[in-house]
């Protein structure tokens, strides 16, 4: 069994995608035997066990989940003493994982090539920038040398792995991991009650993140014509002040809950909507964790009609 070192430091617990993609792709790899350390940066002072259940997952033995309080400073010493360490341990001959391509670069100045460097690609920088009217030599340059490093490239979805592959010759195995959840763990959902056509019980859903991609302005405007409730799930109001004034107060928000009470939640609404903005992000880049959480609810889907979806 190898040892990998994850070359990240996400906040948790946290309600965030990348988050919980993270750790709970770091605990599989755990589970399955390999010596795996992931550090986070906790808001409070939690425990690993407390970091874990949020997520619905187990403490492992093979699983060393290193957590610091979150600040800038603080949090970046403590990353790279604890990535200096595993350095030690493993005489560098494990296997990093990094999405951030300055983190893959720095790893691979301190070890050389004696470990194995395992890329997660959940974009193309280069291209995001030229989307965004910036400049994408930076970007290209160290897409360039990591690409050429990697021993692996593992990409979040089709679209990804094609915008690489047409961008930069790729020497090494590559393949696609789409972001959902293990099976094991969607399954303990217990269907609450569902909407009929005489009672729609909770109404519309949607549960995750508001960023611009994700198109909630078009939500907002769907619920002032709906005759249910539309509540959005994993916000604080203030985030969607101006939203929910356009929707005329019909449409709601509930704060971020636990990520393992999340089916539970999502089998109470009658259906499930899932908005998405086209664009590089919308049509190419993403495989939304959210998707995968809804398919396991068992609940109806609106989704948008883009390729990624």
């Amino acid at each position: 069994m190898a040892s990998f070192f994850w070359l990240y430091r996400p906040t948790a617990p946290s309600a965030r995608a990348q988050s919980i993609q993270v750790i709970h792709t770091a605990h599989a790899m755990a589970a399955r035997g390999h010596d795996v350390t992931l550090c986070v940066e906790a808001l409070a002072s939690e425990a690993p066990g407390e970091i874990l259940d949020f997520y619905g997952l187990d403490e492992l033995p093979t699983f060393h989940l290193k957590v610091s309080r979150r600040g800038r400073t603080a949090a970046s010493l403590a990353f790279r003493a604890q990535f200096l360490r595993w350095v030690r341990r493993t005489k560098g001959r494990g296997v990093v994982v990094a999405r951030s391509k300055r983190y893959a670069l720095e790893a691979a100045r301190i070890l050389g090539k004696r470990f194995r460097l395992i890329i997660e690609a959940h974009e193309v920088d280069s291209l995001l920038a030229i989307e965004g009217g910036a400049d994408p030599t930076e970007f290209r340059r160290q897409e360039a040398q990591v690409f050429a490093l990697a021993d692996g490239v593992v990409a979040n979805c089709e679209g990804t792995l094609e915008l690489i592959q047409e961008s930069y010759p790729l020497a090494c195995p590559s393949v696609v991991l789409h972001n959902g959840t293990h099976n094991t763990w969607t399954s303990r959902s217990t269907p609450g009650p569902r909407g009929t056509a005489d009672s729609p019980g909770d109404g519309v859903g949607y549960v995750g993140s508001v960023r611009q991609q994700k198109d909630l302005g078009t939500l907002a405007a769907a619920a002032v014509k709906l005759d249910l409730p539309v509540t959005v799930v994993g916000v604080d109001e203030g985030s969607l002040g101006p939203l929910i004034k356009a929707s005329a107060g019909h449409l709601s928000v509930e704060p971020p809950i636990p990520y393992k009470d999340v089916p539970d939640r999502l089998a109470r609404f009658r259906v499930l909507v899932l908005p998405l903005s086209p664009g590089l992000f919308g049509e190419k880049l993403t495989s939304p964790i959210k998707l995968w959480d809804y398919m396991a609810s068992g609940v109806p889907i609106v989704a948008a009609d883009l390729p990624s979806l």
